[in-house]
């Protein structure tokens, strides 16, 4: 094990352990592990769930089981923790925390089972959720009952707040450094790594010698954990060299005349040559690239339908994939989609950089080993979810594992400004990256969505050398989405076993405050993805929202679903009207789905024309109205209080599914109406503030008890 460094303080370990699904918990612990390397700590960011092994126990029925066992003596080897988490779905742990919550649930744990330990929490949450910052507050509380001691009091973060969590992390960290500083003084002669100094990269890589590459082939369902980065050339995954990639006659894309505007990419000033695509602007299929995701599937495309028309003012696709192999995914399910940058705009980079020469070499990793003075376990060969090909080139690197458009955290712009030789661009960036200066990064980067290549552009004195990249752009992660298809679309049989899902999918595309055009990532990447046959990776992800719907399909259920929040509704219609079916006892389906009008984007209205589907809807169009009246789903909800305090009553299950905000708050607003204006007693409360508290009441119930489920986004 490598000893420990002699130019930093010994016995100063910090542990910032971190549970993340979309990769803000993850940014959040990167900030404080910057923090704490200041005041030379020396410092570990990484998952909760590297902290656990899994054991095999003896269960007291004489089974033997995998258990999640906490490393103790890892983890009190820390002089402090700090945990970092999100909450997800209904109040659920990330999936990369959820052991370490699991081995702390025994209830043989002592009560100073974390005796000696130091910690405090940072939670990121949603208030449009009832369970809000649910996690982190678990996390805390368990902590503690078991003997750690709370350093510092735990901060929240909300990401409705109009600074978005930096609104509650700024003050909370700033504070938290400063109670570190007195709290664990450092010697004297000693003093903070200030902030124009840079801290040692984590993962830098150099040219590939050729004793370095590696003869492997690309797996579509291998696990990632090569040391030695990638090749070009898109190889067919073993799994798949006997599937027909011939187009069948039904693999249409729709309509014929829906083509991306042949512009430049909307990162750009100036346009790049369209090598790697269609003269329409979509990718040809032989230039997507196949990584080695963890869990993950080669999905060939079957169609990409538009089911918006041309002039609406939304892009609404279905697309419809296929997987070799049978998914048993239920009502509820997600799919991860791992998308890729475009070629024009990595080359762009390139040129920007002047990386040309090496940008078509293969490259190798060279780890920063100074973690080993922990724990050798946690010496890992590239960052978390980083999963390159075997013997990558920096362009492979730039195109598939780094999502160089992203929207810069300061320290990015903070990183930039060390390489730049032009004073101007220097102090503007190092201004951007100062805290005191919120209102000016937020008007450049967060408010006009800048990404990083753009910035670039912008500070074109900044030159990065190549090795770096892993540092500056964060890692490209997959996207998760809703599965709309369910019931009888399974499974397509043609002499083999394929999987078809579908997606319903709002691609992102907006003006700026600036009125420039900004296009989400990985929906530009399934919009241009109109080659039938074409391969992504994708990942099945197991939610279990729906599992005790599925427990009790006797009962019925309401769902609330504007817009492309109709994808899991969908998928929980087609799935109980299989059941119903085969003569299972099903009960009645409601939606109220909300849309702007009725002939644009009121989507699969054939279905719930349907008496298979077994659903009735309530529509509200919100700009059908002549009179410029507009009516919303909450209104439909109030229309149809007496039905639903009914359908309540009887035990229903109610799903609001769509865009987080204003709409779930607005949903639950007018269900607290209609159970004041509808329960028998409630209603005859003599005091209005009285009857309102007892109809929350019963609403927190339903909550609590898995009736009322919210999946927004």
């Amino acid at each position: 094990m490598p000893e420990i460094p002699p130019d930093q303080p010994r016995n100063r370990f910090a542990l910032i352990l971190y549970g993340s699904e979309t990769g803000n918990s993850q940014e959040v612990a990167d900030r404080l592990g910057q923090i704490t390397e200041r005041l030379h700590f020396k410092t570990i960011v990484t998952e909760m769930d590297d902290f656990v092994d899994m054991v095999e126990k003896k269960m007291k029925s004489g089974e033997r089981k995998q258990v999640p066992t906490l490393r103790l003596e890892s983890i009190r080897k820390a002089t402090l923790v700090v945990l970092v988490t999100s909450t997800t779905g209904q109040g659920e742990f990330p999936k990369n925390c959820r052991r370490l919550w699991t081995s702390l649930l025994k209830k043989s744990l002592p009560k100073t089972y974390l005796e000696g330990l130091q910690y405090t929490t940072f939670g990121l949450g949603d208030s449009s959720y009832a369970k809000f910052n649910r996690a982190a507050r678990l996390l805390h509380v368990r902590f503690q009952g078991l003997g750690a001691k709370e350093i510092f009091p735990r901060g929240e973060a909300d990401e409705l707040h109009s600074d978005g969590t930096d609104g509650a992390f700024l003050p909370w960290s700033h504070e938290f450094q400063a109670h570190l500083q007195s709290a664990y003084p450092l010697p004297e002669g000693v003093t903070p790594i200030p902030p124009g100094v840079l801290l040692p990269f984590k993962w830098t890589h150099q040219i590939a010698d050729p004793s370095d590459l590696a003869e492997t082939k690309i797996s579509a369902t291998t696990t990632a954990t090569t040391t030695t980065p990638t090749t070009t050339t898109p190889t067919t995954p073993p799994d798949l060299v006997d599937f027909d990639f011939d187009v069948e006659p039904e693999m249409k894309v729709y309509p014929p005349e829906d083509r991306l505007p042949d512009e430049p990419c909307p990162m750009l000033k100036e346009p790049f040559p369209y090598e790697d695509m269609h003269a329409d602007g979509h990718l040809r299929r032989s230039k997507i690239l196949l990584p080695p995701i963890v869990d993950g599937v080669a999905a060939c495309l079957q169609s990409n339908k538009r089911l918006t028309p041309m002039s609406h003012w939304q892009d609404v696709r279905e697309i419809t994939f296929r997987v070799r192999g049978t998914f048993a995914y239920r009502a509820g399910d997600t799919l991860t989609v791992y998308p890729q940058n475009f070629p024009e705009d990595v080359q762009a980079l390139i040129d920007l950089m002047g990386w040309n020469e090496v940008a078509d070499k293969p490259v190798r990793f060279v780890v920063e080993p100074s973690v080993g003075f922990y724990d050798e376990f946690l010496i890992m060969p590239s960052p978390k979810e980083f999963y390159p090909m075997a013997n990558s080139t920096l362009r492979t690197l730039l195109t598939v594992n780094l999502d160089i458009t992203a929207i810069p955290h300061r320290k990015v712009l903070d990183l930039l400004a060390h390489f730049t030789d032009d004073a101007t661009h220097k102090e503007r960036l190092l201004e951007f990256s100062n805290p005191a200066f919120s209102d000016e990064f937020f008007d450049y980067a967060t408010r006009p969505r800048r990404g990083i290549l753009e910035v670039l552009q912008d500070f074109n004195s900044v030159k990065l050398p190549f090795n770096i990249v892993t540092t500056v752009f964060p890692v490209m992660r997959g996207r998760e989405y809703s599965i709309s298809s369910g019931g009888p679309h399974l499974v397509l049989s043609r002499g083999k076993e394929y999987t078809m899902v579908q997606l319903l999918v709002a691609v992102v595309q907006y003006k700026t405050v600036l009125q420039k055009v900004r296009r989400g990532l990985c929906t530009r990447f399934l919009a241009a993805l109109q080659e039938p046959g074409s391969y992504v990776m994708v990942r099945f992800n197991r939610t279990c929202i729906f599992e005790d719907i599925a427990a009790e399909m006797q009962k019925p259920v309401i769902m609330v679903a504007p817009g492309t929040g109709l994808a899991p509704c969908r998928s929980l219609i087609l799935e109980r009207a299989e059941f119903a079916a085969l003569k299972e006892e099903v009960g009645p389906s409601y939606l109220f789905f909300g849309a702007r009008h009725q002939k644009a984007d009121y989507f699969y209205s054939s279905l719930f024309k349907k008496e298979s589907a077994r659903t009735t809807v309530f529509t509200a169009f919100s700009r059908d109205d002549p009179t410029g009246s507009k009516v919303y789903v909450q209104d439909k909800i109030r229309e149809q209080g007496e039905l639903v305090f009914r359908l309540l009553s009887e035990g229903a299950f109610v799903i609001v599914s769509g865009s987080s905000g204003s709409m779930p708050k607005a949903v639950r607003e007018a269900l607290l109406d209609v159970i004041v204006e509808w329960h028998p007693t409630i209603k005859e409360s003599p005091a209005p503030t009285q009857g309102r508290a007892a109809a929350e009441s019963l609403l927190q119930d339903l909550e609590c008890t898995g009736r009322y489920k919210q999946e927004t986004w």
